[in-house]
């Protein structure tokens, strides 16, 4: 079948997503299309075919070996096979080593739970409002939200988390900042030298947690225990490098382009700002509307099958394009509307089935915080520039800001 061009990455494209999604869900629930860097693969578009693929174990796999294929078959020729480790975290398996990973991860995540670590992330967000709003007051000049909070506070978060010094944050800003930008050589060298300077950093973390337990998630990953098993050092490795760039990057999206959202939908922020209540549903809102993560890591059939009308052969990359599934007219009535009382919203932005987000309670809670304190403080926030001036993000399979001026009122 010939590859449909949708062209998910211009910036016409992340300013207004849902005409090309409409037409994506309108050519069937299943189709082929082009995407930068992987090539030719198939997108489940609607909110069913999308729900189905993430649920079916049988016919859907992650790992190549579980298609009868060789393990490096889902991997890019430029991907080498030194950090082949990385690209074994635990979205990219398939059970039973899938159910063996949450599991011991999901115990350290229990025992550094969210909710205990939330007046500290209050903390965080205050102190880095302090600062904007000093600079703002001092200079008068437009504030970037996406480098002086949308950015800074999930790597904060996520540093705080694993227990990581927090003189070393500024080292992950730059090292996050290699994976931003349109598909190139240059971004991919950048991207492999980004992710070889942070195994080295993790591996020594873990060497040091070995030694002498401090609090965070790296020591109880290391302490992490069913029965006689335990994790290995390339999958912490991989664990924590998942929580730092995956999960960092997801809410730095979030918040910025929610922030972005609201202020462009000024009855909908108003609605907010008189009933905070509301806040949980303007955050599933937001994750509906925006989808920051727009498609799922691929995956493929287990063996050649008809499926919604198309013929997958065994091995072909495969992904649920969430961004179409949380617009599908199926499910959601009016979808290209923004609505914070949207009730009830089975919105799939952190996926569906056993490879559901193990973060989403952290990057709700990012996400409560940010908006709260922000909008709180500066119940006058506005942007500085015209939103058609505004930039997106070039990074591929994402919607958010790539910087957001804006003036502290």
């Amino acid at each position: 079948m010939q590859s449909r061009t949708f062209d998910l990455n211009t910036q016409a494209y992340k300013r207004n997503p849902y005409p090309t999604l409409a037409r994506m869900v309108a050519q069937g629930p299943v189709v082929r299309v082009r995407f930068p860097w992987i090539g030719k693969l198939w997108m489940a578009t609607s909110y069913e075919a999308a729900s189905e693929l993430l649920r079916d174990r049988e016919r859907f796999v992650r790992e190549p070996r579980s298609a009868g294929m060789p393990q490096r078959a889902n991997l890019p020729w430029w991907f080498p096979r030194s950090m082949q480790p990385m690209a074994e975290v635990m979205i990219n398996r398939d059970e039973p080593d899938h159910r063996r990973l949450r599991g011991l991860v999901e115990q350290a995540f229990l025992r550094r739970g969210v909710e205990q670590l939330r007046p500290r992330f209050d903390a965080i967000m205050r102190q880095l409002l302090d600062e904007l709003e000093a600079k703002f007051r001092r200079d008068g000049h437009p504030i970037d939200l996406v480098a002086g909070l949308a950015r800074p506070f999930p790597l904060a978060v996520i540093c705080e988390l694993l227990g990581l010094p927090s003189e070393d944050r500024p080292m992950f800003v730059k090292l996050a900042g290699a994976f931003s930008g349109s598909p190139s050589l240059f971004v991919l060298f950048r991207i492999l030298g980004a992710i070889k300077s942070i195994n080295a950093y993790i591996r020594e973390q873990i060497r040091l947690c070995r030694a002498n337990p401090r609090q965070g998630l790296i020591s109880e990953l290391i302490a992490a225990k069913q029965e006689d098993d335990r994790l290995t050092e390339d999958e912490m490795v991989a664990m924590v490098i998942l929580l730092l760039l995956a999960g960092h990057m997801t809410t730095v999206h979030l918040i910025g382009a929610g922030i972005y959202t609201l202020l462009t939908h000024p009855a909908q922020k108003q609605s907010l700002l008189t009933d905070w209540s509301l806040v949980y549903s303007t955050v599933d809102e937001l994750l509906r509307y925006l989808s920051p993560v727009q498609m799922t890591k691929p995956m493929m059939p287990a063996h050649d099958l008809e499926w919604y009308g198309q013929r997958l052969k065994r091995g072909d990359k495969i992904v649920a394009l969430l961004a179409a599934a949380n617009v599908d007219p199926q499910k959601f009535e009016d979808p290209d509307r923004f609505d914070i009382h949207r009730s009830p919203n089975p919105h799939m932005a952190f996926g569906a089935g056993i490879h559901v987000c193990l973060g989403l309670r952290l990057a709700r809670a990012e996400a409560e915080i940010a908006l709260e304190q922000l909008l709180t403080r500066f119940p006058k926030l506005e942007l500085a520039i015209p939103p058609s001036q505004v930039k997106w993000s070039r990074q591929p399979g994402t919607r958010g800001m790539e910087a957001l001026p804006v003036r502290l009122l």
